[in-house]
């Protein structure tokens, strides 16, 4: 058999096999996404804020890259994020900070997993580390879902998992997920999770967290999570068909209907967008929307008036601006109110928006590879700058 033609059967066949270990194993036990009612903005919020600060400002790393943020049981902030000399270098840690109710400033970055941790724990070879993310459970336990490195670059990657039951300060032995029964790589975590609601009501109902595969071709799939009785359940399922979009970020809008906005991966260049109307469990075509995409990672928020909003670069051919928009119809149309940053031939990359219990929107996104940066602000500020458009 020609060798071509052998790995493409190969290829197959695992497609195949994990679609099949998928069905057989996917017993839905989540009821649908779970969105917190929302109300008119607070007094408070209704007010025009905005503050930008660093979140690591005397780290002083040659690179840092790709934070994400959660908001812990007792409303405390953290963000993580990977740094080194450089992506997929062995030197590459992932880092974590706190920011306490009421404070102003944030702690002092720390190591929370090394390649050297990594390796121990699992029991394999680790090249590198990348992508992090955390989930704040409502016990108040932290989980870390976050990427190693085999072998290559990304798409020689595994997911993998740990547990801190003291707010980040320590953690337990990290765990590889089993995500495929025979190729289990490439498999790598970006955007904020969403709730999901349990059919059981005395048992918690998890995440729907969005991912995305680099090892047969780039495509946006989602990572189903369950911890119960101090399990952890995990299945994964996929968005959109072909190899053309991938890191989705996804926005629900109550139980069953959601959207993903996807980072493009063609000659497009345009974010695309798809819908689901039965909680995720299947969905529409990819549509092409007006924004630009230079194959650069994007983040969507919901508003408290069910209008959304989303962080991206405006841009066809580089990231040297990060800009805001807002759309009244669910992706399908926008309009531009704001410019965080604007650089001739500089880099802000990976945004990743979030709310907070107290009505705060908050957006951290890389600077110019050097920094992890963050603009909080309110719905008043949004109000703001709509209206000098």
């Amino acid at each position: 058999m020609p060798h071509p033609l052998r790995w493409i059967l190969v290829a197959v066949t695992c497609l195949i096999a994990g679609r099949i270990a998928w069905q057989e194993t996917g017993r839905t036990v989540w009821e649908g996404f779970h969105v917190e009612e929302t109300s008119p903005p607070s007094p408070e919020n209704q007010r025009s804020f905005f503050r930008g600060e660093a979140i690591n400002p005397d780290q002083n790393l040659p690179m840092v890259h790709v934070a994400s943020l959660v908001e812990m049981s007792d409303q405390t902030l953290a963000a993580v994020w990977y740094g080194g000399s450089g992506e997929c270098s062995p030197d590459v840690r992932i880092y974590g900070t706190f920011q306490r109710k009421g404070a102003t400033e944030w702690s002092p970055p720390r190591a929370i997993m090394t390649r050297e941790q990594a390796e121990k724990d699992l029991g394999r070879p680790v090249k590198s580390l990348g992508n992090a993310l955390l989930l704040a459970n409502p016990s108040g336990s932290l989980r870390l879902l976050f990427v190693t490195i085999a072998m290559g670059r990304w798409s020689g990657s595994q997911l993998n998992t740990c547990l801190s039951s003291d707010g980040g300060a320590t953690w337990s032995s990290s765990e590889r997920l089993t995500l495929s029964p025979l190729f289990n790589f490439s498999e790598l975590v970006r955007n904020r999770p969403v709730g999901l609601e349990s059919v059981r009501r005395d048992e918690p109902g998890g995440w729907c967290v969005p991912i995305y595969q680099e090892f047969l071709g780039k495509f946006p799939e989602l990572l189903w999570l369950q911890e119960c009785y101090g399990r952890l359940a995990v299945r994964k399922s996929r968005i959109a068909g072909g190899c053309s979009t991938f890191q989705p970020s996804l926005t629900a809008f109550d139980l069953q209907h959601a959207l993903v906005l996807l980072r493009d991966y063609t000659q497009a260049k345009r974010i695309f967008l798809s819908r689901t109307d039965d909680g995720g469990r299947s969905w529409g075509k990819p549509e092409i929307t007006a924004l630009p995409n230079p194959d650069a990672g994007i983040s969507g928020l919901r508003l408290s008036d069910e209008r959304m909003i989303t962080a991206f670069n405006d841009s066809v051919s580089g990231r040297d601006n990060l800009t805001l928009a807002v759309s009244a119809d669910e992706g399908r149309s926008w309009k531009r109110f704001a410019v965080i940053e604007k650089e001739s031939g500089a880099s802000f990359s990976y945004p990743y928006l979030m709310r907070t219990s107290d009505g705060l929107i908050h957006l951290a996104y890389t600077w110019k590879s050097k920094t992890i940066r963050s603009a909080t602000f309110t719905e008043g500020w949004i109000a703001e700058q709509e209206a000098k458009q």
